[in-house]
């Protein structure tokens, strides 16, 4: 090639020094020729670019650093679904720094619950989530919880060794061979709301400037649980204010009617049925007090049955603590029950009723 080209410029090679030590070369190569033109030698120069090569690949790795922390910020964006931009944002982690597995603990009450992970991780937190399912914030008692408590990230050359390690995350981790593990808080306003961990098979210490990465990926995850949970407060208050709507709405008309009807079984009967519909019950009954002794008036097409055995019974008396109905009438106080089969306050014969 060189016979033909008459010159080589720029071509890179690695090149073997006395010391054994490698660099990267740039070589130029161009024959030396005698008065007639008959090549009687060489020339070659050759350059050191070793620092180039670095200053280049580093280059290249922040470019795709940066691409990718660009992606999942257009996906967080654009998203609804805060599973699948964890999803990424956890491989995308591992992939960049070089690690085997990721995942996410999230601040649940006082304590940190598995919120995401890669495939990589699934076996391993299984089995510790079995064991471990919630982890306590509190520095010392876990690598998680310590960086939860501090607010700062924290990285494990060796996790079967690491000091903040709980015993079972030591025996874990040595059975599933993660040895250098990272992790970095969550935090939305300064406040930490969860934890990224990274592990690799490899005994390693993970560089200020990886802790930076993962810390940038962290911060972009706070933000997309701080996006959900502002979309899911939005969300309850928009469907509460509905049935807030929906509510009023029905006691208007509850109201018009009963301004506008001489019967009042009529007012009674839509007056059951719109409590049942607003508040998501099956039945509703109503029971008036005549004289000293409470007795069934109206109900729903769905208690309609019921009312009929119920009316069957021994009348009740005002009286606390003898049934539902009378001991709401004694103590002028509303009363729920979450087993009418179970409660404390529900007439025996009524308990036994289908």
């Amino acid at each position: 090639m060189l016979m033909e080209r008459v010159q080589l410029p720029n071509y890179n090679l690695a090149i073997r020094k006395k010391d054994g030590d490698w660099f990267e070369a740039d070589v130029s190569l161009s024959f030396l020729r005698n008065h007639s033109g008959a090549v009687v030698g060489t020339l070659a120069v050759t350059k050191d670019i070793t620092e180039q090569k670095r200053a280049e690949e580093a280059l290249n790795k922040e470019k795709e650093r940066s691409d990718a922390l660009y992606q999942v910020s257009n996906m967080l964006a654009g998203a609804h679904d805060t599973d699948e931009v964890l999803d990424l944002m956890l491989n995308e982690a591992a992939r960049l720094v070089g690690a085997n597995s990721a995942y996410i603990r999230l601040l649940e009450g006082d304590s940190l619950v598995m919120s995401a992970a890669t495939e990589t991780a699934a076996d391993f937190l299984a089995e510790i989530t079995e064991n471990n399912p919630r982890l306590v914030v509190e520095g010392g008692s876990s690598f998680v919880g310590h960086v939860m408590a501090t607010k700062k990230p924290l990285v494990m050359e060796d996790a079967t060794k690491y000091m903040f390690q709980t015993p079972i995350g030591r025996q874990l981790a040595k059975k599933y061979g993660f040895r250098g593990a990272g992790a970095v808080p969550l935090l939305a306003n300064d406040r930490p709301s969860g934890v990224l961990v990274v592990a690799d098979t490899r005994i390693r210490l993970f560089t200020d400037d990886e802790v930076s990465l993962l810390t940038a990926f962290a911060d972009q995850a706070a933000l997309a649980l701080e996006k959900a949970r502002l979309l899911s407060d939005a969300e309850r208050e928009k469907d509460r204010a509905e049935t807030e709507n929906e509510r009023s709405d029905a006691l208007y008309r509850v109201s018009n009617r009963l301004a506008g009807v001489h019967d009042t079984d009529e007012v009674l009967d839509l007056n059951v049925n719109e409590a049942v519909r607003l508040v998501g019950a099956n039945a509703a009954t109503i029971q008036l007090l005549k004289g000293e002794v409470i007795v069934p008036i109206v109900a729903t097409e769905s208690a309609a049955d019921f009312l009929a055995d119920l009316t069957a019974l021994p009348t009740l008396v005002i009286q606390e603590a003898t049934s539902g109905a009378s001991h709401v009438l004694a103590t002028k106080k509303p009363l729920v029950s979450e087993d009418v089969t179970e409660g404390d306050y529900v007439n025996p014969g009524a308990r036994l009723l289908p």
